[in-house]
């Protein structure tokens, strides 16, 4: 039977902290401990922590208080590191998991590094939908992973084989969620599955909300991409963060060369990906094909610099 650390960071997480907890201690999976690493609360979040700590002696509790503030994924970088289970969750310190969030994962991860999940977005008592409406490819591929990542904290669960990988990159300031996921892919096989495991919670004081852009044209979308080729900004981030890449050693050839040419930022390179993308988009766009699939394959590493740019690496 595999062990799972569940890691929580967390930071001035008091009002929703006790009803994420009340779903951690009804897991049907049982939890091999329970790291909170917090990054210097100023409310009661690390009482409430201890006063669970108190209520449940059955849940092996683990509670660090950062002497400096870390960031939210620096903090999950250096809380991975003190795991001892077999298998690794993230967990944010405001979100809602059904009951038998960690059973199902651990069933199905079997010989993946890498499992995540589908989630149900709600505000309040407001169901908002699920996070990935369109159903993922159950074993995204490494280039995918790479150039088109798709999982969030909360939905993840990984094998601890990986945090040798992962320690050198510790002390960066990047998208935790997002690398982990790309290094994962670079170490093993990588699965999604549809199920909704988790309640994410959006609200204002969330770290991930963005709001929302509402409805835009698929048009709107590609011309925002080619105008992100003009800012200075998203294409020196997403520069930075293939750089880091660079640094994985990928099992994958088409992984290793897309991050190499992403880490050169010139308009040449990038486009050498957008070429490498088309010739491989067949993993990269499962959901079309014809003309659409080409055209998206092409426009995946504009995509990400739209996207992502803007803050998947900071200095």
């Amino acid at each position: 039977m595999k062990t799972v650390s569940v890691v929580m960071c967390t930071y001035n997480g008091e009002e929703y902290l006790r009803e994420q907890l009340d779903s951690l201690v009804r897991q049907t999976y049982p939890i091999h401990e329970l790291i909170i690493q917090d990054d210097g609360s100023t409310d009661n979040t690390l009482t409430i922590a201890r006063e669970y700590e108190e209520l449940h002696p059955e849940i092996p509790f683990r509670i660090y208080r950062n002497p400096q503030q870390l960031g939210y994924s620096r903090n999950f970088f250096s809380a991975y590191q003190k795991a001892t289970g077999d298998l690794i969750a993230s967990c944010d310190q405001d979100d809602v998991w059904e009951p038998r969030k960690l059973e199902v994962l651990v069933d199905k991860i079997e010989d993946c590094s890498f499992i995540f999940h589908n989630s149900t977005l709600f505000r309040g008592a407001e169901v908002l939908g699920k996070l990935h409406r369109k159903k993922l490819e159950e074993f995204p591929s490494p280039i995918h992973a790479l150039l088109a990542p798709q999982s969030f904290g909360h939905q993840i669960l990984f094998t601890k084989q990986v945090l040798p990988l992962l320690q050198p990159f510790a002390a960066y300031n990047l998208s935790y969620d997002y690398f982990t996921y790309t290094v994962c892919s670079s170490f093993g096989a990588i699965r999604y599955l549809d199920d909704s495991l988790v309640r994410w919670r959006r609200h204002d004081q969330a770290t991930t909300y963005s709001g929302s852009r509402g409805s835009e044209s698929k048009l709107s979308g590609y011309i925002r991409a080619v105008s992100s080729l003009g800012k200075r900004s998203n294409r020196e981030t997403t520069r930075n963060y293939f750089k880091l890449c660079t640094r994985i050693r990928f099992r994958d050839q088409t992984a290793e060369k897309a991050a190499f040419y992403m880490s050169k930022g010139d308009l040449w390179h990038i486009f050498k990906t957008c070429y490498l993308c088309l010739k491989h988009k067949r993993e990269l766009v499962t959901d079309k094909k014809g003309a659409i699939q080409s055209l998206r394959a092409f426009f995946t590493p504009l995509f990400f610099i739209r996207d992502h740019g803007r803050y998947i690496y900071r200095n």
